[in-house]
């Protein structure tokens, strides 16, 4: 998922556009407040001098061709160059060359275009899905994004991993309370993290998820470190929920 290219060049813009919402404070069990949800997406504006359009596409608009191209290269790639993962292509705002390669049939073009990066920031507070646990840690899904990883020294204190249930539990005065599987909860970002791939199978083989390791063998390019060792924070169900949500 990774994107590099030598005849790409990365300028992230200064201004950067935030969507989601606001939770109004909530009185937790522990009578302490939660929190502010929002995601944050930023524009960076991309060129890259090596767009290759395929003989099979030739017979549509240039901006349909270079789109379905600059499409399959960069949405849902992590760009680490941009500190994020790539959401979506916004614009193309200049398409120059259109030069027939010898050999290949393809036409190059020489392209300027903006896509919209999912870059969370330290502090900030996701809400997501757990999708699974261990007893390195947890993980959390917010749908267009997976690899968000607690672990087990951000769980909330005192908590210890159940091996027969399979599940994080929080023992708070004496009572049990569960991060369930399929649960909302809430995180708070810690560390963005962008692993170096492994050369080998056995570098992968002993890598763990904070350094990019998945629960289904393969490796996150990005990983999210996040945290619930805060009032407010992990299952959504062991907080009062009955704010309302106001626009941000």
């Amino acid at each position: 998922r990774r994107r590099r290219r030598d005849a790409c060049r990365l300028s992230v813009r200064d201004d950067s556009c935030a969507n989601g919402t606001h939770r109004t404070p909530q009185r937790a069990r522990r009578g302490v407040v939660c929190s502010v949800v929002v995601v944050m997406f930023q524009i960076a504006t991309l060129e890259d001098g090596a767009v290759k359009v395929p003989p099979a596409n030739l017979g549509k608009s240039t901006l349909e061709a270079v789109t379905q191209e600059l499409e399959s290269l960069y949405v849902d790639k992590i760009l680490p160059e941009c500190g994020g993962m790539c959401v979506t292509l916004y614009e193309i705002t200049k398409i120059t060359g259109g030069t027939v390669l010898a050999g290949e049939g393809c036409v190059c073009f020489e392209v300027t275009f903006r896509v919209v990066i999912f870059k969370p920031f330290i502090g900030e507070v996701l809400e997501g899905t757990l999708t699974s646990a261990d007893r390195y840690g947890a993980n959390v899904s917010i749908g267009f994004f997976g690899d968000i990883f607690i672990p087990a020294r951000m769980m909330q204190d005192p908590s210890d991993y159940d091996e027969s249930e399979k599940v994080w539990v929080w023992n708070y005065n004496g009572e049990r309370l569960f991060l369930d599987e399929g649960k909302k909860v809430r995180v708070k970002v810690a560390q963005v993290k962008f692993p170096t791939h492994p050369k080998t199978a056995e570098e992968l083989e002993n890598l763990i998820p904070e350094s990019g390791a998945k629960s289904d063998g393969s490796f996150a390019p990005m990983v999210v470190i996040a945290d619930i060792n805060l009032d407010g924070l992990g299952s959504c169900s062991w907080w009062d929920d009955d704010a309302a949500l106001v626009e941000y």
